[in-house]
């Protein structure tokens, strides 16, 4: 009976312990975004890229790949398909301002996003303009060991497909003329 019982809700604990978290890795406490891309690109042809978007600042390139800093990153909410009033307050009042580091190896590249912080875009009842929030008190809980689910939802959802809008380049497509 009890080997019954474990059968029948082992699919779920499964399910629950690998949930999905939109490449976002619990790293010594600090949450980190990272992702591996494929690419034709060459390591100069992305850097030039990476200068052009216009989405970070502070470019610079050492041995190991590129280190740059995002400011005032708007979060998509609405390109993912969410409303202002359906989104988390925390996403749709702030911008994000973090670190950038891209490390090249073979025809692939990798980009982790750390140091995550809120940036308050207007003053309202609950904070001002301007005030600043690492995104680990909304994201974590038990000392930053586990992610909140509340986070897991469409928070984390949002932030990773506006992350992926500015970390994807590809190689331009030719003219089918």
């Amino acid at each position: 009976m009890k080997t019954l019982i474990f059968l029948i809700y082992l699919p779920i604990l499964i399910g629950f312990s690998t949930s999905e978290t939109d490449n976002f890795e619990i790293e010594n406490g600090k949450l980190i975004w990272q992702k591996v891309y494929e690419t034709e690109l060459t390591k100069e042809q992305l850097t030039d890229k990476i200068k052009s978007s216009g989405n970070f600042k502070n470019v610079e390139l050492n041995e190991s790949g590129i280190i740059a800093e995002i400011n005032n990153l708007t979060l998509d909410f609405k390109g993912y398909g969410s409303s202002e009033m359906s989104t988390p307050m925390y996403i749709a009042r702030n911008s994000v301002n973090s670190f950038v580091q891209i490390e090249f190896k073979d025809s692939k590249y990798r980009v982790s996003i750390k140091n995550i912080k809120l940036i308050q875009n207007y003053d309202d009842a609950l904070s001002s303009q301007g005030e600043m929030t690492d995104l680990e008190v909304f994201a974590l809980k038990k000392r930053n060991t586990e992610f909140k689910s509340s986070f897991l939802k469409k928070p984390s959802k949002i932030i990773n497909f506006t992350f992926e809008n500015i970390t994807e380049f590809k190689v331009k497509e030719k003219d089918k003329w």
